[in-house]
């Protein structure tokens, strides 16, 4: 079967720059729409991030799927060919502050005047009307998830990942979408994604209902899992292993392996480091595939410590096609990780750093050919 697409047929203008907003178009993009990428002179800033020979790493991580147009839109002429875009669009992302769309007559009040069945995603800071600016870093401050996720000397911790302007993405191109394909729907609507709320729904989500009913928190133990005991890494002869043995039945099966003492989940969960100790020793005796091995054996969770090379490696043997595909000059593609009866939705490069303004409404590319789960990667000539 070829992977859904719902939104086959409806076009999207990204105006949005960095991760968020980008992760939002992406999306709808993996999902059937046409989504055309407004970068401005010298491309979206993230273009400008790490990366390798085929370019920023974070870019093609998050914009495939697109076609890009440059715009200054700080001209006349290229204002007006956005509005060309936009009249023809079924919706529009962006993650400008509340001053610059206003500036440039985006706010979603000039936005419906003339174009009353837009929807209008706005990927904010803390909601549409604040003029203030975030990024994910601090939405991890802010949103008390830097302490729940401290260190074991309870100094506050930046995940890595930017996982606020990943889920606030994921968010918005799910509003969207929904927004989209409403039939009863029959007018635009503004929806606002506040990268703050969306902090503290994903990230601290539990935190957040104890905050509220307890006034009060749980501050963050490095690793320690913070709701069971041991769960933990660990240091092995020749690496670490993650292993989760807080749950009863899995401690049960551990503990006579570990000779550590019967004690119930509480007494665990209160002296953490104690267990912890106990797991380790037994660990750190053994080589890292040992230690997964009887594990597996025991059927307690668990799993080595990798880096992103031996993590790569090792999915891709046990489920092709999956994390990556590979163009024929080499560049990786990121790809989508649902897998539809055995089917993904393929996805093309994120577009080249566009060289010219291209006409207002120039279609993407042609589409990528869903890839069936588990077969070789064929050799796609859809460069955009």
């Amino acid at each position: 079967m070829n992977a859904p697409a719902p939104l086959r047929g409806r076009r999207v203008v990204d105006l949005s720059q960095y991760i968020a907003g980008s992760v939002c178009g992406q999306l709808l993009a993996d999902y059937g729409a046409e989504v055309v990428k407004v970068e401005p002179p010298g491309g979206d800033p993230s273009r400008a991030l790490t990366g390798s020979r085929f370019g920023s790493a974070y870019f093609r991580a998050y914009n495939t799927g697109k076609s890009s147009v440059t715009l200054d839109l700080r001209e006349p002429a290229d204002r007006r060919r956005l509005d060309e875009l936009l009249d023809g669009a079924d919706a529009v992302v962006m993650n400008f502050g509340r001053r610059t769309r206003a500036r440039l007559g985006l706010d979603t009040a000039s936005l419906h005047r003339t174009r009353p069945h837009l929807v209008v995603t706005v990927v904010s800071a803390y909601g549409a009307d604040d003029p203030r600016t975030c990024f994910d870093s601090i939405a991890q401050a802010v949103s008390g998830f830097a302490l729940l996720n401290a260190a074991e000397d309870g100094r506050p911790r930046i995940s890595a990942g930017y996982p606020t302007d990943v889920f606030s993405g994921l968010y918005a191109g799910t509003a969207t979408a929904m927004a989209l394909l409403d039939p009863q729907l029959d007018t635009g609507v503004e929806i606002d994604v506040p990268m703050i709320e969306v902090a503290m729904s994903a990230l601290t989500g539990p935190a957040s209902l104890i905050a509220a009913e307890q006034g009060d928190f749980q501050r963050g133990r490095g690793n320690q899992d913070a709701a069971t005991a041991p769960s933990n890494v660990y240091r092995c002869q020749d690496g670490h292993a993650y292993v989760y043995a807080g749950l009863d039945k899995h401690w049960a099966r551990l503990r006579p392996v570990v000779d550590g003492p019967e004690a119930s989940a509480e007494a665990r969960l209160a002296d953490p480091s104690r267990f912890d100790a106990i797991v380790e020793a037994w660990t750190s005796r053994h080589r890292v595939a040992e230690v997964c091995a009887r594990l597996q054996e025991l059927d307690v969770p668990g799993g080595p410590v990798r880096d992103p090379v031996q993590a790569l490696r090792a999915t891709a043997r046990e489920r092709p096609g999956a994390v990556v595909d590979r163009e024929p000059s080499g560049e990786a593609v990121p790809q989508h990780p649902a897998v539809f009866s055995g089917t993904r939705a393929a996805r093309r490069p994120a577009p080249r750093p566009p060289t010219a303004t291209a006409a207002a409404g120039d279609p993407p590319g042609p589409p990528a050919t869903p890839q069936p789960q588990g077969t070789a990667p064929t050799e796609r000539k859809d460069h955009p």
